[in-house]
């Protein structure tokens, strides 16, 4: 309770209406500062200048929309377009606008205004996340106290049960050698309400569950022919109509010749290990889904890295798009060319971002036949300028008459990519040496087909090749960690195997398997 008193407090301070005038008034004067700052560094920088850096208003709006929230950046933008009036468009040290600047005046505001609307925007998306973090922690935390309370209960009905078995009163039955029950014990009669007469013969097989009396009979019919032990579950019927689970045991009694001269058996109460168990199956399944929603921090930076290398080959043909139109004269199949490239790999991007979120989402991929022989080709194709702005020899091999398998295309298309971008980026700093990139496919049994993307970089230890996979851990300066757990969790969600490497004579080598698809294995048998 004292951990608690502080942050109760200072909800109630927050609460007050002075607290909140006197923040209101702070953010403001906050965002005043930053716009005052801009305005005597940009005055300064116009002196050696011929045209005013009015970006550091941007910064001064976006940093008072950050710090300060919505109406601090509203007030910086105000702030920002008052003093770009009258300092920065015609004519000069008045508030009015020449009819020429207009158009000028008018494009700082709506881009102060969209400055300040992205940021707010940001801001709030990563608080709402850190609250949902937050609240996810929480929620995981009292499942995991749930569990393991059910775990210590778990424990308890265990050892209740134990001592039970050992104790009596306990429920016991006696049969003769052929099966035929002649005896039960008062626990017995009293559970089941019925009298020693309704208990003999056949009678006992009436106070189980229908569903369960064929598998008892077989059971028990089956321990009379073998003379083994006899146990099983079953749901019994009780004195008020209801049932619950027992736990039955039968063991026979041997004369000196061996023949058997009686069966002794008891029945152990379970129902209360039933319904834990299936309490608890419901609270791990629970806390599973919770350890996979809180992985939507890790989410974000999922898709940023899997949407990069896509966004950047749009970058890469618009530029180039531009110069086919920009040369004289213009030349318009190439730039239709560029075009369509462009909106090729922006489709791409949309295919990605959408099974990037379907894999952290519960179920599995939408999953079809796919001939790696003509993923690897389109990659091919894809890389090629690529690789020839990175002086990288790259080589494809496919295998004839390989079997489909069974997957999500974008995703497998995907993982090929993420090796072979990551292969050519070990070969950036490679001083001397060829620069050679292989990306081959071939049959590995009767029941799998490996894939296999290897360079000729910089390679890596074995250590390195153990934790290359875990999230976050990376070799680039610039890298996040995430391309290759991503990759391993796509592969493995298709029921197959990721690893890496070092490559004999350098470099590294990715490799991984898929089952082929199960008619194509019977066709191979």
């Amino acid at each position: 309770m004292e951990s608690l008193r502080p942050a109760t407090e200072s909800r109630v301070t927050a609460g007050q209406p002075g607290f909140a005038v006197r923040d209101t008034v702070r953010r403001l004067a906050m965002s005043l500062i930053l716009v005052a700052c801009a305005l005597v560094l940009t005055l300064f920088l116009q002196r050696f200048f011929p045209y005013p850096f009015l970006f550091l208003f941007f910064a001064a709006v976006m940093a008072s929309a950050w710090l300060g929230g919505t109406a601090a950046g509203l007030f910086a933008v105000l702030f920002s377009t008052i003093a770009v009036d009258y300092f920065f468009v015609p004519p000069f040290y008045s508030f009015s606008i020449s009819p020429t600047a207009e158009a000028y005046f008018g494009g700082f505001v709506v881009c102060a205004l969209a400055a300040s609307w992205v940021s707010t925007a940001k801001k709030k998306d990563e608080e709402e996340l850190t609250e949902a973090r937050d609240h996810l922690e929480r929620r995981v935390s009292e499942r995991t106290a749930a569990l393991q309370k059910s775990n210590i209960e778990l424990q308890e009905r265990e050892r209740q049960l134990r001592l039970l078995t050992e104790v009596i009163p306990q429920q016991i039955w006696c049969a003769t050698p052929v099966g035929s029950i002649d005896y039960c014990n008062q626990q017995l009669l009293d559970y089941a309400g019925r009298g020693l007469l309704d208990m003999q013969g056949e009678r006992f097989s009436e106070t189980l569950h229908p569903e369960d009396r064929e598998g008892f009979h077989r059971s028990w019919q089956r321990a009379l022919a073998s003379g083994e032990q006899f146990e099983g579950q079953w749901r019994v019927r009780g004195a008020d109509g209801e049932y619950q689970w027992f736990f039955t045991r039968g063991l026979p009694l041997r004369g000196a010749d061996g023949r058997i001269l009686r069966w002794y058996g008891t029945n152990t109460n379970i129902d209360g290990l039933h319904k834990a168990e299936q309490s608890l199956m419901k609270t791990q399944s629970d806390v599973a889904h919770l350890s996979r929603v809180l992985s939507m921090g890790e989410l974000s930076t999922s898709i940023a890295h899997e949407i990069s290398q896509p966004l950047t080959a749009v970058v890469t043909h618009g530029n180039a798009c531009v110069e086919w139109l920009n040369a004289s004269p213009p030349n318009v199949e190439k730039a239709r060319t560029t075009a369509e490239r462009i909106i090729q790999d922006g489709t791409r991007a949309g295919a990605v971002l959408s099974h990037i979120r379907a894999l952290f989402k519960k179920g599995t991929p939408a999953k079809g036949c796919v001939d790696m022989n003509e993923v690897i080709h389109e990659l091919t194709v894809f890389l090629k300028d690529e690789a020839i702005g990175r002086q990288v020899s790259l080589r494809a091999e496919v295998a004839r008459d390989l079997p489909l398998v069974d997957g999500d295309r974008v995703q497998l298309q995907q993982v090929v990519l993420n090796l072979a971008m990551n292969g050519m980026d070990a070969m950036k700093d490679l001083a001397r040496g060829p620069k050679e990139l292989r990306i081959a496919v071939r049959r590995e049994g009767a029941s799998q087909i490996l894939v296999s993307v290897e360079d000729s970089g910089i390679g890596l230890s074995a250590e390195t090749a153990e934790k290359i996979f875990q999230p976050f851990f990376t070799t680039k300066p610039q890298g996040i960690g995430m391309g290759l757990s991503i990759s391993r969790s796509i592969i493995e969600s298709h029921a197959g195997r990721l690893w890496a490497s070092p490559r004999p004579g350098g470099g590294a080598l990715f490799q991984f398997t898929l089952p082929v698809r199960s008619e194509n294995a019977d066709d191979q048998s």
